[in-house]
Formats: structure tokens, sequence, C-alpha cells
């Protein structure tokens, strides 16, 4: 039994463990068999292996130049549609949505 506590006592940073803990607390079932069952070596393993698919992305703060770029792409979009949209809301004839992209970043472009 005290080899069990300084396993739960090691271990409880684990998420799945700690959630099949709940769970088997919450269907009433022992203490000393739900810690068995929760904090079993097989239970920890798939936990790492839940860990290591986790793709942790970190994002970085926008610099002023790519915040500055992003709101002249934004305004080009807007005069780019503006031009290319019928009062109904509808593509003029000639117009798609890539055509409107490709003129917004030419122009977008050329005020950088």
């Amino acid at each position: 039994m005290a080899s069990l506590r300084k396993k739960v006592a090691k271990i409880a940073s684990c998420p799945t463990c700690a959630a099949i803990s709940a769970v088997l607390a919450a269907a009433k079932v022992p203490g000393a068999v739900r810690n068995e069952i929760a904090f079993d070596n097989r239970v920890r393993g798939i936990d790492s292996k839940l860990q290591s698919r986790v793709k942790r992305r970190v994002v970085r703060p926008l610099t002023q130049q790519a915040k500055k770029r992003a709101n002249i792409l934004s305004q080009e979009l807007k005069a780019a549609n503006k031009r290319a949209r019928k009062k109904s809301g509808g593509l003029k004839k000639g117009w798609s949505q890539s055509r409107i992209m490709k003129e917004a970043h030419k122009k977008a472009q050329r005020r950088y």
C-alpha cells in the first residue's frame, strides 16, 4: 500500500490517470482498487503516447511590418471586392474569387 501511495504522489500530474480515477470514484469503486487501476503503468503509457501526438504550436506576436502588410492587403481586398461585385452581391462577369485575390495581392505589393 505504501508503494502505491508513492506511485500516486509521483504521477498525480498525469491528466489521463486523474480522469480515470474521477470516473471510477463516481462509480463508487473503493479507493485502493481505483488507484491501482487509474495509476497503472499501462494507463501512464497511453497518456505519454497521447502527449507525444499533441503538437504544441507557439504563436508569436506579429511584427510591426507584418501588421502593416496585413492591413494593406485587407484594404486592397475590400477595394477589389467592391470592383468585382454587383449590387446584388454576386460576382460580375469575368470575375472570380481567384482573380479578386490576384489583383489584391498585386496592388498590395506595390504599396509595401
